[in-house]
């Protein structure tokens, strides 16, 4: 069962569920038609595992982003937010990181692990030199050039000690 059948059987619960969380019930229409076109498109991007749990959640998105407009559509109650990831925040950081793992796999091999060492290990350049009999000069230049490599990803900002300095 597609995900546009499976919401389609379950508009009603998902309909009753939206009417809760909103101060105007009335809008709660407007937002399972944004929710049902929401998910069958990303649906079409990737495969959703529960469509329906998916439903929920990207709901429960547009209510809030709808009380952050000062819209009517604020939530009846703070404490009933979810404080995990909404869905999309999730598949954008899948998405980002799948991104910079093949970037990271393509590069050079001494330059990679020089990379690893230092941002993920969190080995300073100095043990790095060490360890690998590389000189320090050398270290420097191969995560200037890996940093410069996997810039072109655009998802180094969460590298850890990324502007560090040993």
């Amino acid at each position: 069962m597609d995900a546009a059948d499976m919401l389609a059987e379950h508009r009603a619960r998902l309909t009753a569920y939206v009417r809760k969380r909103l101060r105007d019930p009335e809008q709660a229409d407007d937002i399972v038609q944004e929710t049902f076109v929401r998910v069958v498109e990303q649906e079409r991007k990737q495969r959703i595992e529960q469509p329906l749990a998916y439903a929920f959640r990207v709901a429960d998105s547009i209510i809030f982003a709808g009380s952050r407009k000062g819209a009517q559509t604020e939530p009846l109650d703070a404490e009933l937010a979810c404080a995990l990831p909404l869905p999309e925040e999730v598949l954008d950081y899948r998405q980002r990181l799948a991104r910079f793992e093949a970037k990271l796999a393509d590069l050079p091999t001494l330059r990679r692990t020089v990379f690893v060492k230092r941002h993920l290990d969190g080995k300073t350049r100095a043990e790095i030199a060490e360890e690998m009999g590389l000189s320090l000069e050398a270290v420097k230049k191969h995560l200037v050039r890996a940093m410069i490599d996997l810039s072109e990803c655009g998802d180094l900002d969460g590298v850890k000690g990324g502007a560090a300095r040993d």
